[in-house]
């Protein structure tokens, strides 16, 4: 990821507000440390959805280039954080839909219905079989992953590998929360089904056996 060198202007810590001032009225370096404040959450952002290095790391320039030419427009309604990351969901949005990708989910948290629970091996030297059943595990994951449309990708990334609520997804990108909410359900079901395929054909059990 790209990183920006910045000489720190004093010894306080200023607030988004002043350092937005100081840009606007020609400081380069006030805007020089708010890059340095929010790129690492700008860059997972990006990177959590797209899953690619490269394509995050010119999102997250992107990004903070279209802040900096718009910042006079910023009218601090929202944080500044969030406003950097609705640019940044924009901008990864549309390079989904510019392009057709894969990418892996993994588990997180036990407790929770909109989640995706996948096992796999975990053994630092797997065996040959462990090792296939992964594989497999993780093509079906792919497969899943097809189905699902811009915005339900979006949403499921920004919730699995972000661990956003339903709530602050809502507010990124100007949904309401049930909205956030059906279009989550839909794509859970969707790797769930394919998940569920995978291991009905696993284990060699018919499908009116389940």
């Amino acid at each position: 990821m790209a990183t920006f060198r910045v000489n720190p202007i004093s010894e306080f810590v200023p607030s988004d507000q002043e350092l937005i001032a100081r840009a606007l009225g020609g400081d380069g370096a006030a805007f020089g440390i708010l890059v340095e404040r929010f790129q690492k959450k700008i860059y997972r952002v990006a990177y959590a959805i797209t899953r690619d290095d490269t394509e995050a790391d010119t999102i997250t320039q992107d990004t903070f280039i279209q802040a900096y030419t718009h910042l006079g427009k910023f009218q601090g309604r929202a944080e500044l954080e969030t406003w950097l990351t609705r640019i940044a969901i924009n901008r990864s949005r549309d390079w989904l839909r510019r392009r057709k990708f894969v990418s892996i989910f993994s588990h997180d948290d036990a407790d929770s219905d909109d989640r995706i629970y996948a096992i796999e091996p975990v053994d630092e030297q797997p065996d040959a079989e462990r090792l296939f059943m992964s594989h497999q595990l993780r093509a079906a994951i792919l497969r899943a992953e097809r189905t699902l449309s811009s915005q339900q990708k979006i949403i499921f990334r920004l919730r699995h590998y972000e661990n956003h609520s339903l709530e602050e997804i809502a507010e990124l990108l100007g949904l309401r929360s049930g909205t956030v909410r059906a279009h989550l359900f839909r794509a859970i079901h969707k790797v769930r089904k394919e998940l569920g395929e995978w291991v009905t054909k696993r284990e060699g059990v018919p499908d009116e056996a389940l």
